[in-house]
């Protein structure tokens, strides 16, 4: 038997809505996929993102490794401790840019090294150059683009007794600016004036049989001494020297320890081969001059897609001053 009208009617209804929930179904798929794909794709965004910030974050850690080897290395040329820390970091940087290749993404990285040197007497003596035991005055480092110890410990029963310029001194120039530091025996004490110590306006003293003149840090035996303070009218690279260490006749006017960290490769002299001249190579009798890295300035690059991460840093870990 033919359907009626009504039955048709009631079928083709049917039909529609099949039709309409299929479109939802279709429409509803397509929102599920969209949104899937956007968040795997912010997901994927700050996955590399932190990649690239820990790729750039881990130079500094890598440089800190490389800094440590090398300078505690006793390195006797200045290009032998540029060479041992570009290979060191060379390594690393090589296997972190194969690792970022894996991942279809480029890690890069350069550097500049600044060499200098730790000039060091770690046993109590003269603070004659090594070259020649006789000399009264000398030049410890020229051209000294900054410096980031200097520290000398002096015995006051050894000092030059007089307040007057025959007594040890130390002396840092710019060319242009000339200053000076005294140290002296007063009895008991030791005196450091800043200048002529008959005149000088700057003066600190100590009761004591040794003592520690931190000329980095402006202190006397742990205490602060304004006759410490180089001016900062003194600029640019540096002389440093000893004056009296003692006298013509060949007596004691300073007997103790230093120690002086420089930047500069040519910061002291060197023979023929690179040695320094008048410092004993490291692992030597004292005084000695050890080549170290003094700072590193660098830049790295991470890139995959459209993740792009570009950072550049000093390393420096000691404050450094002119």
């Amino acid at each position: 038997m033919l359907p009626t009208n009504d039955g048709a009617d009631r079928g083709q209804l049917l039909v529609i809505i099949g039709l309409l929930l299929g479109l939802a179904f279709v429409a509803l798929a397509l929102v599920l996929n969209a949104a899937i794909f956007t968040e795997n794709f912010a997901t994927r965004e700050v996955t590399d993102s932190e990649r690239s910030t820990a790729y750039t974050s881990g130079m500094e850690a890598a440089i800190e490794g490389a800094y440590d080897r090398t300078n505690d290395n006793a390195t006797r040329k200045a290009v032998h401790a540029t060479a041992t820390f570009d290979e060191s970091l060379r390594t690393w940087v090589d296997s972190q840019a194969d690792a970022a290749a894996e991942r279809g993404a480029v890690f890069e990285a350069d550097w500049t090294t600044h060499d200098g040197w730790r000039l060091r007497q770690d046993a109590d003596g003269s603070f004659a150059p090594d070259d020649d035991a006789d000399a009264t005055d000398w030049t410890v480092a020229d051209d000294a683009h900054n410096v980031s110890a200097f520290e000398l410990s002096v015995t006051r029963d050894d000092l030059y007794e007089g307040a007057d310029t025959a007594a040890f001194h130390v002396y840092v120039s710019d060319g242009t600016t000339d200053w000076e530091l005294y140290i002296h025996q007063s009895g008991s004490d030791i005196v450091v004036s800043q200048g002529d110590p008959a005149t000088a306006s700057e003066q600190c003293a100590r009761t004591t049989a040794r003592a520690v003149v931190d000329l980095r840090n402006h202190t006397f035996d742990g205490t602060n001494c304004d006759a410490l303070e180089i001016p900062g009218t003194i600029e640019g690279p540096v002389e440093i020297g000893y004056g009296n260490v003692q006298s013509s006749a060949g007596d004691e006017r300073v007997v103790g320890t230093y120690t002086l960290v420089v930047n500069g490769t040519g910061a002291i002299e060197t023979n023929g081969s690179n040695y320094p001249e008048r410092f004993n190579v490291a692992g030597k009798v004292p005084p000695t001059a050890t080549a170290i890295v003094y700072a590193v300035e660098y830049d790295t690059h991470y890139e995959r897609d459209d993740i792009v991460y570009d950072r550049e840093g000093r390393y420096a870990p000691r404050e450094e001053a002119r």
